[in-house]
């Protein structure tokens, strides 16, 4: 590695002591560098034994020097006459105290063996971890001072390793240090690094890794192994999982949680900020004022989260936040993306160019066979296919003789809304601009997906007055569960709720009475039911004249309760909107 040969040269300068400062950020890869690359390369190039250890946990000088004692002993023990000797000595002093192997000569053997010991260390390379927690900066300066003495009295060569904006003592390191290498991997090198340390990360992935990380313009290693740690977890649960597209899948749950966990664990936003972030991002984006308001508290979280394929999910947070997976159903807790048939494949850049040349050319005939559909067909997918047509053409991806983009533009705007389907409520999609790669099209399809909501409401209404023509018992549950408190009379003309009225039984008036009763039973009705005001007042009126028709009867006696429920209801919605409208005027 290129860091390695260039902190060699820095140790071969002999005009100043030997003493170079590793600096690098928490989390960088230091350890991990010195480990794997840079102890060998210097005990290459100087033939002198290399010692590394870490100063976290020293609380004085001599922990220090004990430390470099116990290396370097464990070292000679085997090949020197004198630690032969000395050895033997200790094991008499554990066999009396309880004591055996090194921590005897250390504590037990006392101040003239240390001393002897110490006094030989010569020829060496000492490689110093972690200098920035020695808790005690007096300790820390003592540290540099001893190892400035080793450097210049002795042949040895000290590398001290640190994260140099952690230390405050900036004088004493200017003093100390004939050099210092600030220290970084590139993105290529941090992902051949995790790479190899994690069997889950194949090309496809390493290579993911790579877009996210250059995106994200991370190279914390600590950071990321956290990432893939809970990576590696979610990616076998995801193989589990029936019907879904397992490379599409498993690539948006890695970029997902490395946001997530580069969030979190290296900019240390808390889980909370993160979900505001995400959950406020749209509505910010439309309301100028309060983006404006909001600039600066959100710009790294946005920066961050930019991802057009980032995984919004609540459990996901709490899962690399806080380590609780909690999922139960990941297909949907995740919205992982299904296996395609081919004309859906078409209408996603991704898989588009998954594809073979045959597949994308019986793709293109079949974008063109749904465009020319004439019945039953789904909006949104209809106008995506013709979405990618336009993009297809105008960045010359195909050649065709079947459409323009002008005529595909003309076709988006003059096409029948009735060969739509008209969807239900489990039907509905999560529409935005980025769902489109026109932003022609996409105001297209919302001009005639409000057309079709349109149809939807009359069709709904139609098979509501059906319904309540042939008996009050079928429509009853659906009224009350779904549309209790949404305005509905206004729909529903006075002669079929007539004609309704004379058909049903005795019971389904009297029900019908008790849910007219239950429905307007609240103070706020005007709230959910101002767009029936009139109706009720034309309702009211039929109601009476069937009342005087019929003379008497059961029915007759529930007429006049339904009645007066409407009477009463409308009469006490006209006087909140009357009262709402005085205050908000002022008087």
């Amino acid at each position: 590695m290129k860091q390695a040969e260039q902190i060699l040269e820095l140790l071969q300068d002999t005009s100043f002591p030997q003493m170079v400062l590793l600096d690098g950020a928490w989390g960088s890869g230091k350890t991990h560098f010195v480990n794997h690359h840079l102890k060998a390369k210097v005990e290459e190039q100087f033939g002198q034994k290399t010692y590394f250890f870490s100063l976290y946990g020293i609380a004085s000088i001599d922990d220090f020097r004990d430390r470099i004692i116990s290396l370097t002993m464990t070292e000679k023990e085997g090949s020197s006459e004198f630690f032969k000797s000395l050895h033997k000595v200790v094991d008499g002093i554990a066999t009396n105290s309880g004591e055996r192997g090194v921590g005897a000569v250390l504590s037990g053997a006392a101040g003239a063996y240390k001393y002897k010991l110490y006094s030989e260390l010569d020829d060496c390379v000492l490689i110093l971890d972690d200098l920035e927690r020695v808790a005690d900066e007096k300790l820390i300066k003592n540290i540099l001072g001893e190892s400035l003495n080793l450097a210049e009295s002795k042949n040895i060569k000290v590398i001290v390793v640190a994260n140099e904006d952690k230390l405050y003592c900036k004088s004493d390191i200017e003093k100390v240090f004939a050099d210092k290498y600030k220290f970084s991997f590139t993105h290529e090198e941090v992902v051949s690094v995790l790479k190899k340390e994690y069997e889950c990360l194949n090309d496809a992935l390493a290579n993911e890794l790579m877009l996210n990380i250059t995106s994200l313009n991370s190279t914390n290693i600590r950071v990321l192994k956290r990432a893939i740690s809970k990576f590696t977890r979610i990616q076998q649960e995801i193989l589990k999982v029936d019907g879904v597209d397992f490379d599409l899948a498993i690539s948006r749950a890695l970029g997902s949680i490395l946001r997530i966990c580069c969030a979190r664990f290296e900019h240390f936003f808390s889980k909370e900020q993160i979900a505001d972030s995400i959950n406020t991002r749209f509505i910010r984006a439309l309301d100028d004022e309060e983006e404006k308001a909001s600039e600066g508290k959100y710009e790294m979280l946005d920066e961050i989260f930019s991802d057009d394929y980032f995984s919004n999910s609540e459990k996901l947070l709490n899962y690399c936040c806080d380590g609780l997976y909690e999922f139960t159903d990941l297909k949907a807790e995740l919205d992982l993306p299904l296996k395609r048939s081919l004309q859906d494949c078409m209408t996603s850049l991704w898989t588009q160019n998954k594809l073979s040349d045959s597949e994308f050319s019986e793709g293109v005939s079949l974008l063109e066979s749904f465009i020319l559909s004439e019945a039953n067909v789904d909006i949104y997918k209809w106008y995506r296919a013709c979405d990618m047509y336009i993009y297809m053409l105008d960045n010359k991806v195909i050649e065709s003789t079947k459409y323009t983009k002008k005529s595909l533009f003309e076709l988006c705007h003059s096409v029948d809304v009735n060969i739509f389907e008209i969807a239900s409520e489990t039907d509905c999609y999560d529409i935005s601009e980025s769902s489109f790669l026109n932003y022609e099209v996409y105001k297209l399809y919302n001009y005639k997906e409000s057309e079709l909501e349109s149809l939807k409401k009359d069709d709904e209404n139609s098979k509501l007055a059906k319904s309540l023509l042939s008996s009050w018992d079928n429509v009853q549950n659906h009224i009350v569960q779904n549309m209790m408190h949404k305005p509905i009379f206004q729909n529903i003309s006075a002669q079929t709720l007539k004609s309704s009225l004379c058909s049903w039984s005795n019971e389904e008036v009297f029900n019908f009475a008790r849910f007219i009763k239950k429905r307007y039973g609240f103070s706020n009705i005007e709230d959910y039911f101002k767009p029936e005001l009139e109706a009720l007042r034309i309702l009211s009126i039929m109601v009476d004249e069937l009342r005087n028709e019929m003379k008497v009867g059961r029915k007759v006696a529930s007429l006049a309760r339904i009645s007066q429920c409407l009477i009463d209801a409308r009469s006490r919605m006209k006087q909140n909107i009357m009262m709402k409208e005085k205050s908000a005027s002022g008087h």
